[in-house]
């Protein structure tokens, strides 16, 4: 079984993080988020279809007491494995973004309250100084 494409996600994911930091005052929306995360789904999917038919999927070969035997998987079995894979590449897709640019708003989320408290801290100490 190949392996999950990745490549599409990453670009995306790179694409919404440059957003964020282009619009860094005004943040981004979550149906952005949601559209792109969707998006590089759909287009991971693809790429699995189209790397899974431009790939021929190799025959199995055992090699036994100096005789090689080989086999072909049946098709429904091959049908079966190669959706799981087309879903999960298409989860995959998804969730890449989604979890990192979600991880990245609630980490700045943070750090604007820490930074807020700061302030306060910081205001206090100028006022009981006069």
């Amino acid at each position: 079984m190949p392996q999950l494409p990745v490549i599409i996600p990453m670009i995306v994911t790179g694409l919404l993080v440059g957003s964020m930091i282009r619009n860094a005052g005004r943040g981004i929306s979550k149906k952005k988020i949601g559209g792109a995360s969707v998006l590089s789904g759909l287009l991971n999917g693809v790429e699995a279809y189209v790397a899974n038919l431009l790939i021929p999927q190799p025959t199995s070969t055992f090699i036994r007491a100096g005789s090689t035997v080989s086999f072909t998987v049946p098709a429904a079995a091959r049908q079966s494995s190669e959706l799981v894979f087309y879903i999960s590449s298409v989860l995959a897709g998804i969730l890449i973004p989604l979890v990192i640019v979600g991880i990245a708003m609630l980490y700045s989320r943070g750090r604007q309250g820490g930074e807020q408290v700061e302030e306060e801290v910081e205001t206090q100490n100028l006022d009981s100084e006069k």
